[in-house]
């Protein structure tokens, strides 16, 4: 009876033994899982910075920042080459901005450029209501007035040109009429000062990259813009459907071409009298060609222009305008199309429909008047 008490009494011994050492391994596994987690936050708390060469690949500096600290910026070097400075994708499409924060790991991609004298010469290209720019009429007249000077400066080609610009002007910058070697909207280092955006991307016709958008001018003003070219580092968009060796300068594009500006005040030519008529472009009424009638122009009455126009049925079209500054006339910036027509007019959109590009569609054989209020930019439809 003694006996079997002891072996009770052991085996309670072991029992509780046992659940101690229990206890005190899962204690050491709670404090191991806490450092874990420390020292994973630990490790959130540094993000790695990777500094890369042109090519994407070549690492040439790993540094470790604080979470939501900056990053310090550095110059490398390349026999014959000129850093160019350090830019957020491989496609060199924008420079970094080295006063936001890191919040998390960060590739930067170092741009480097040649010296290759540019012999190209560089103009205005576009239309509006400015001087320089109506004469321009979209690239069809390249006169001194439109073309930049060009210089050498500390081994860059750089280009210059001085004008006024009124809100709603359209341009870029070409090496002739049709428009080769384009840089645009994509080329600006910035749009605003001092908070205001002085410009606008206004696209362009058919499929194109940004870089070759018209910049269009949102502040009316005199301008001096400076375009620094490295043509050593020129590519072609060869992917593009419409891309061939015949055409390929109208594909030529830069990752390191930029353009800069310095608005110098109000503008000097400003307050010139304008006026600007509307005609209908399409693919039966005109053979999509710019034709400038009677028979195709709106008619003005006190600010409100319409139009009354006989269409077959599927007719696709559009508006074109043309602006007047004293005896200069030129094609303008302003289109209207099924867009211009506001959602909830039910009237006007039982007259037409409208394709992906946003040209009208007639809906039947018919008369067609059309009104147009600039001052609003709708325009309304009704049928006969």
């Amino acid at each position: 009876m003694r006996r079997k008490k002891v072996a009770i009494l052991l085996l309670t011994a072991i029992v509780l033994a046992g659940g101690v050492i229990g206890i005190a391994g899962c204690g050491t596994t709670e404090t191991q899982q806490e450092e874990t987690e420390a020292a994973d936050q630990k490790v959130a708390e540094v993000c790695t910075v990777t500094f890369y060469d042109a090519d994407g690949t070549t690492v040439l500096n790993t540094v470790e920042v604080e979470n939501g600290g900056l990053v310090e910026e550095y110059v490398p070097e390349k026999d014959g080459y000129t850093f160019a400075g350090w830019y957020a994708t491989p496609q060199m499409s924008h420079k970094f901005d080295f006063t936001q924060a890191i919040t998390g790991d960060t590739e930067l991609f170092a741009g480097f450029v040649s010296y290759v004298e540019d012999t190209r010469s560089y103009s205005i290209v576009g239309s509006g209501t400015s001087p320089v720019l109506l004469e321009s009429n979209w690239g069809k007249t390249i006169g001194e007035a439109q073309t930049m000077t060009k210089e050498d400066v500390d081994g860059e080609n750089v280009y210059t040109i001085t004008l006024d610009l009124e809100e709603g002007d359209e341009f870029q910058f070409a090496i002739d009429s049709s428009w080769n070697d384009q840089r645009g909207y994509g080329y600006l280092d910035t749009i605003s000062l001092d908070g205001t955006d002085y410009f606008q991307n206004s696209g362009s016709l058919g499929e194109a990259s940004t870089k070759r958008s018209n910049i269009k001018c949102a502040v009316a003003g005199n301008y001096t813009f400076t375009l620094t070219t490295y043509p050593g580092e020129d590519e072609y968009e060869t992917d593009n459907a419409n891309y061939s060796e015949k055409n390929k300068e109208a594909f030529n594009i830069n990752p390191y071409d930029v353009i800069t500006w310095t608005y110098n005040g109000e503008s000097i030519s400003s307050g010139e009298e304008k006026q600007v008529n509307y005609y209908i472009k399409g693919a039966e009424i005109t053979g999509w060609e710019d034709v400038y009638s009677d028979e195709t122009k709106f008619v003005e009455k006190d600010g409100i222009y319409t139009l009354t126009v006989d269409l077959t049925e599927g007719d696709e079209f559009m508006f074109t305008s043309m602006v007047t500054v004293g005896e200069n006339s030129s094609v303008g910036t302003e289109y209207i199309r099924y867009t211009n027509i506001a959602e909830d007019d039910t009237e006007s959109l039982g007259c037409v429909t409208g394709t992906e590009s946003a040209n009208l569609v007639a809906k039947q054989a018919g008369s067609y008047t059309f009104t147009y209020d600039p001052a609003t930019q709708i325009l309304t439809v009704s049928f006969e």
